[in-house]
């Protein structure tokens, strides 16, 4: 008995070809009831697709392509020892608070005294210190399918630099340069949990303490004809504060994804202790003098007119009445991207 074989997926359609009993073929698709067969080529060269009823075939093996959906939870996938590895980089965004605005003003009454000598002012160049490159890393153990708890590091940096060019008797162009060099060390504790959405996308959320370890470095110096002036604040502190974040990862290997992070940061930065030294020599080209500032003590932010600014006092000083102690507000949001490792 021969099976028929033919042009299109109905009974009705005309028979191109038979197939006598036990002949074996082979069918890449199925369309209803029906199975699609591609013919070898006839004496002219022609390659017909044509169809065979399912009914007058008998099935020897089988394989279902199933299309995938990327939204599918997997199951059953690389469980591993419940080890997790994140690292990534990005951009910190923060008000600063009084750091900015002292340095502000160290800067504006360092350009004033100089532009009180009568200089000509080429360029008075300030920007805002509000955001910083931002390295962190993630160690994360599983508790459960979806729970874990980690430890984490991070280490951001911001470099900013105030411009104020003038010249002397037209001829002699000199800078003065002010600088805020700010670096925090973090270290924090956290709860994550990780939402599924699917078998390639997963949503991470964790939340904890953290402990912020902050740098800082302000440095001014200018220089003329027959002066020089050099000053340099430093100050370090560590307080405790919140971060958390929601990551949005992307399996990319079956150990290995790549994801997008934003975060929140809760951090008001007080109390540093340091040091604050000032040095200027005037009449260079004759009899030079020198004055000089030597301090230790917290770091203060004094409101005095016209200008805000930092300052050191020492413990007890009365300097310090009426000020308050500088505060650097970390607080603020970031935007990273990285790597996850399953182990």
């Amino acid at each position: 008995m021969n099976a028929s074989i033919r042009l299109k997926p109905s009974l009705e359609s005309p028979v191109v070809a038979t197939l006598p009993k036990g002949t074996s073929f082979n069918s890449y698709e199925a369309e209803g009831d029906w199975f699609r067969v591609v013919l070898p080529p006839g004496k002219d060269g022609i390659v017909i697709i044509s169809y065979i009823a399912k009914s007058e075939v008998q099935i020897l093996e089988e394989k279902i392509k199933k299309q995938t959906d990327f939204w599918q939870v997997e199951e059953g996938g690389f469980k591993g020892i419940g080890l997790h590895l994140m690292l990534s980089a990005g951009w910190a965004f923060f008000p600063s608070g009084d750091i900015d605005r002292g340095a502000k003003g160290l800067y504006n009454i360092g350009a004033d005294a100089i532009a009180a000598r009568g200089v000509d002012i080429l360029e008075r160049n300030t920007k805002p210190l509000r955001s910083a490159l931002d390295m962190s890393g993630d160690i994360i153990y599983d508790l459960g399918p979806k729970i874990g708890i980690g430890i984490g590091f991070g280490y951001v940096h911001t470099l900013g630099i105030d411009t104020f060019r003038y010249s002397e008797r037209k001829v002699y162009e000199n800078t003065m340069n002010s600088a805020t060099d700010l670096t925090v060390v973090t270290f924090r504790l956290g709860a994550f949990y990780a939402l599924p959405l699917g078998h390639r996308f997963l949503l991470r959320l964790n939340a904890g303490p953290a402990i912020f370890i902050t740098n800082l470095n302000y440095n001014r110096n200018a220089g003329g004809l027959d002066f020089e002036e050099s000053y340099s604040l430093i100050g370090k502190t560590t307080k405790l504060g919140f971060q958390g974040g929601a990551r949005l990862e992307v399996r990319i290997i079956e150990r290995a994804s790549l994801f997008f992070e934003v975060q929140g940061r809760y951090a008001k930065i007080s109390d540093f202790k340091g040091s604050e030294h000032w040095v200027r020599k005037e009449n260079l080209l004759t009899v030079p003098t020198v004055e000089t500032i030597d301090k230790e003590g917290t770091l203060y932010f004094v409101q005095d007119n016209p200008y805000l600014r930092l300052a050191v006092f020492p413990e007890g000083s009365s300097d310090a009445q009426g000020a308050q102690k500088a505060v650097f507000d970390f607080t603020g949001a970031g935007l990273l991207a990285g790597l996850h490792i399953r182990f």
